[in-house]
Parts: C-alpha cells; sequence; structure tokens
C-alpha cells in the first residue's frame, strides 16, 4: 500500500448521537461516506474517551472526547493531467478558475483524478505544502461548483491564507441563481450540520457549526433570481443550504432543490466569481473576477435574463 502518514481527529460531542454520526460532523467533509466512518469504528481507528470502541451506534454523549486516525495515501497521489485554468500564480499562491464535474481532492468516495492530481503536474512543488492527501488546498469547493479557488504554493502561503481565511480576511463571492423571488439583500446567520434524516445531505439544524452568509440581488426576474452570495464561514454546501432555508432553491441542485428548480439549469448554478485579498506575503491587494461559464450564462439568458455587468478589476 505505499507509505502512509496518520492524520488524526480530535473534537469534544456537543449532544448524544450515535458514533458514526457525531464522527460524521467532526470531519465535515462532503467526500466522507457514512459507510467509510462505520469502516473505521469497525477497525479500531476510533476512540471515545481515550477507549476505543468498534459498534458504529455506541451512543455518544455530551462533552464526550472522540477521536478518529485518518490514513493519508500520499503514495496513491501521482500526477496527472486535469483540465483547469490558472488565472494567476507566483511563489507562494495560485488562483485558478476549476470547471464543474472536477473534484477538488481526494476522499474515500472519491474515483479518479481530482484538482489535486492537476496540481501536482502543474505545480509539483505544492507536494510538501499542506497535509499529503490535499496538497495546497486551503478552501473547497463542491464538484458541481464552478470558479475561482486559492490554492497556496508554499508554507508561507498556506498558513497566510488558511490564517486568513479563518479570520475572515478573504472576501469569497458566487453568482447564483435561484427559483423564487429574491429583490432585496438579506443575511442567512444559521448553524449548518449533518441532516439527521439523511446523512448525506446538510441541514439548517440547532447542533450545527456557525454559519453566515450575505445575499444581494443582481436580477429578478419574480420566478427566479440572480443573486450575489458572499460566504463569511465555509460549512460544506453552505449557499445551497441557506438559500433552502429561507424558501428559495438553487437551480439545477438535484440535492437542495424542489421538483421545478432541478429542471431549469443544466447542472447545479453556482460559480465562484469573485475573490479579493491582500496577499499573505507581500501584502499586496489582489482582485480576481470569473465571468459565468457558457453553459449557466446560456441558461440565464434562456430564462429571460440579461448580462451582468462584472466588477472591474485592473490586470
Amino acid at each position: 500500500m505505499g507509505d502512509e502518514a496518520i492524520r488524526v481527529i480530535t473534537g469534544i460531542a456537543d449532544r448524544e448521537n450515535r458514533l458514526d454520526l457525531a464522527l460524521m460532523e467532526l470531519i465535515d467533509d462532503e467526500g466522507i461516506s457514512r459507510t467509510w466512518v462505520q469502516s473505521n469504528i469497525k477497525a479500531g481507528f476510533v476512540k471515545c474517551n481515550n477507549e476505543v470502541v468498534t459498534k458504529p451506534s455506541f451512543k455518544v454523549r455530551k462533552g464526550d472526547v472522540l477521536e478518529i486516525a485518518l490514513k493519508e495515501r500520499i503514495s496513491e497521489l501521482k500526477p496527472a493531467d486535469v483540465e483547469y485554468s490558472v488565472i494567476y500564480h507566483d511563489e507562494h499562491l495560485a488562483v485558478i478558475d476549476k470547471p464543474p464535474n472536477l473534484v477538488v481532492h481526494p476522499a474515500p468516495s472519491v474515483k479518479g483524478v481530482t484538482l489535486c492530481h492537476g496540481l501536482l503536474k502543474d505545480f509539483p512543488q505544492v507536494k510538501n505544502v499542506g497535509s499529503g492527501e490535499r496538497p495546497g488546498i486551503v478552501h473547497r469547493l463542491d464538484k458541481d461548483t464552478s470558479g475561482l479557488m486559492l490554492v497556496a504554493l508554499s508554507e508561507k502561503g498556506y498558513a497566510g491564507l488558511t490564517k486568513m481565511i479563518s479570520e475572515k480576511a478573504v472576501v469569497r463571492k458566487y453568482l447564483v441563481a435561484v427559483l423564487g423571488l429574491a429583490n432585496a439583500p438579506f443575511d442567512v446567520d444559521a448553524p449548518i450540520g449533518r441532516d439527521q434524516r439523511n446523512p448525506t445531505r446538510m441541514a439548517v439544524v440547532p447542533y450545527g457549526k456557525n454559519a453566515h452568509t450575505r445575499f444581494k440581488p443582481m436580477q429578478c426576474l419574480g420566478r427566479v433570481s440572480l443573486v450575489e452570495a458572499e460566504l463569511f464561514t465555509g460549512r460544506t454546501h453552505q449557499i445551497r443550504v441557506h438559500l433552502r432555508h429561507v424558501g428559495l432553491y438553487v437551480l439545477g441542485d438535484p440535492v437542495y432543490g424542489n421538483a421545478e428548480s432541478r429542471l431549469l439549469a443544466p447542472r447545479v448554478f453556482l460559480h465562484s466569481y469573485y475573490l479579493e485579498l491582500r496577499h499573505p506575503v507581500t501584502g499586496e491587494l489582489l482582485r480576481f473576477v470569473s465571468a459565468l461559464p457558457e453553459d449557466l450564462d446560456e441558461c440565464w439568458h434562456i430564462l429571460g435574463g440579461g448580462d451582468i455587468v462584472y466588477p472591474t478589476v485592473c490586470a
């Protein structure tokens, strides 16, 4: 199997729950399946209050200390040709434009190449930045989400970017089309966690992690609206979950949409279109804009939308 590094994740249970569900909330990674978590529990890789537990249904109590050891299969992550665009790069960071249907990093449920495989080919130095299975990755985009992403290319860049993101010093804005009327700005500040009825989905739940999104209308056609979503946190599926929470459904979304919204776009209508930050090493102000890809732009015009006015960014 080659060399493997162990990454240990620990946390404290904030409520009573099954062990497998509590661990999924702790790991908070869309690439981690409940079946994979259960197999790790049965294999003896999980502890509760420093005692190995091998039953996925074991009842965790509030305040219990949980620990899971994740194996990072470093030798299995090889450079590969992956299609994506590089918008900017220097010694410490890169800004890339991710196409849809591309997973960012490997996970137990992911087969085939990911963005990380492509980064290893195009930026070999990224191999030693961050974790072995997620070289250079400081934030994620969902598989179906297109658009701008930051990637660290040096340890200085990685440390600076992760700190800036945690301190909300990176401006991240998305364009998203929804079924419903959105004609005024609004915020959704509501915790997100695993949906107890369907643990493969996320939902607004009282036991979830803090999540905050700000929405601003861009174009409103009555039946459908185009809004700008600005992230202040980075929870799994955050924008889609927050919109569903207020009765708005992302077009083309098979998971969080409704019967009508799912049919109105060729894929999830969500695009990371704007990034703004101070360079983590030089302090230079950086701004980047990515226009809607052809498939989403065509979809919006078919629905009756007009041309989108994007922020002006100096090269």
